[in-house]
Parts: C-alpha cells; sequence; structure tokens
C-alpha cells in the first residue's frame, strides 16, 4: 500500500509543475499541494519501512470504506475538470454525507441533500467570490 501511495504522490507532484503562476503571488499555487503531497510521500516511506523492518508480521487489513472514501476522492478529483465543480460537487457531498449519516431513511434522504446544497454554494462563495479564484466548469461551458 505504501507504494502505491508514493507512486500517486509522485504522479500528483509532477502535475503540480501544470498551476499557473502569477508573479505577484508570495507562494505559488502549487505551494499547499506540493508540501501536502511530500508529507503524505513521508508518510508511505514510513510504511514501507515498517513493513520491511518487521518481517514475518501480517499486514492489516484495509478497511473496505476507508478504501472506498479514498476511491471515491480519487474519482472527484479525476472527474472535476470535465464534469464541472457545480455539478460534481452536490453529488460529490450528497454521496458521502448519506453514506456517513447515522440517521434513518427519509431523514437521512434529506440531511444529505441539505448538506449537499449548503456545503457546494459555501465552498462556491469561499473559493469564486472570497478568493476570485475560477472553478472548473466542466460540461456547463464557460
Amino acid at each position: 500500500m505504501g507504494i502505491a501511495v508514493l507512486v500517486l504522490c509522485g504522479v500528483l507532484f509532477a502535475d503540480t509543475f501544470t498551476f499557473r503562476k502569477t508573479e505577484w503571488e508570495l507562494l505559488s499555487m502549487a505551494f499547499w499541494p506540493r508540501l501536502l503531497l511530500l508529507i503524505l510521500a513521508g508518510l508511505a516511506i514510513y510504511l514501507i519501512a515498517k513493513g520491511n523492518l518487521e518481517p514475518g508480521k501480517q499486514a492489516e487489513s484495509l478497511a473496505k470504506k476507508a478504501f472506498l472514501a479514498a476511491a471515491g476522492g480519487f474519482a472527484y478529483v479525476l472527474l472535476l475538470k470535465p464534469v464541472g465543480f457545480l455539478i460534481l460537487t452536490p453529488i460529490f457531498i450528497w454521496v458521502f454525507s448519506y453514506w456517513i449519516s447515522r440517521r434513518d431513511w427519509p431523514w437521512r434522504l434529506l440531511e444529505s441533500g441539505i448538506t449537499a446544497m449548503v456545503g457546494t454554494f459555501a465552498i462556491y462563495g469561499l473559493f469564486v467570490l472570497g478568493l476570485k479564484l475560477i472553478l472548473p466548469s466542466g460540461l456547463l461551458g464557460d
């Protein structure tokens, strides 16, 4: 697992060199993603080293829900540009909110829908209106 995470970090780190650069920014747009990827790569190296330092020890099985959550997050990142923020984000938030909710069926559906709409508008407001960033429009066009 550590090797797969390390490879993924390398691929994503290489992608940060395609980020837009401006002369007026103190830190480039790629600074924080690169920092987080380096921390994640360090943890992956720790996982690899830990597995190699303890031979014969049975590796713990990865929780199914954790794997599905990670896969869902990666799918969101991959689909964000072609599909668009305003289409994909409410779907993503709704699915994950519905999945982790502990309420019974009708309330779970309503709570997840409200969370998806409020969450999407809050994120949109923060990034587009507050930080003046451009989010992917995808299928909705420019």
